[in-house]
């Protein structure tokens, strides 16, 4: 017998999958998705798809919006699938870039010594 909650990671991903796709259509603002429809979708409804939402809630992954029990994804929620897909999220790369970029200019110092 599986444990209560077992599936819980996949439909969190599959909730997820479906918000970016809201997302790369309509915009992080404009991309939303209804409960309902997420629930039809998805096969999950109740308690099972409510707990979900909470815990992605919880993470800073999704927004709950008031109107019409509206759902989307957050810049966060983005960056963790783009992270999770191997894509490094532009804010992170300019990191990495100025990181190197002192580090290059820190040995060209010390070679013209």
């Amino acid at each position: 017998m599986p444990k209560t909650g077992c599936n819980d990671p996949v439909l969190r991903r599959a909730i997820l999958d479906r918000l970016y796709q809201a997302y790369l259509e309509e915009g992080l603002y404009r991309g939303v998705v209804s409960k309902k429809k997420l629930a039809e979708q998805l096969q999950a409804e109740g308690v099972v798809l409510e707990r979900n939402l909470e815990y992605l809630l919880e993470r800073g992954l999704i927004r709950m919006h008031k109107i019409e029990d509206l759902i989307s994804i957050t810049t966060e929620g983005v960056d963790y699938l783009e992270e999770a897909s191997g894509q490094v999220p532009s804010t992170e790369l300019q990191t990495y870039l100025a990181r190197i970029e002192k580090l290059l200019a820190d040995i060209l110092a010390r070679l013209a010594r």
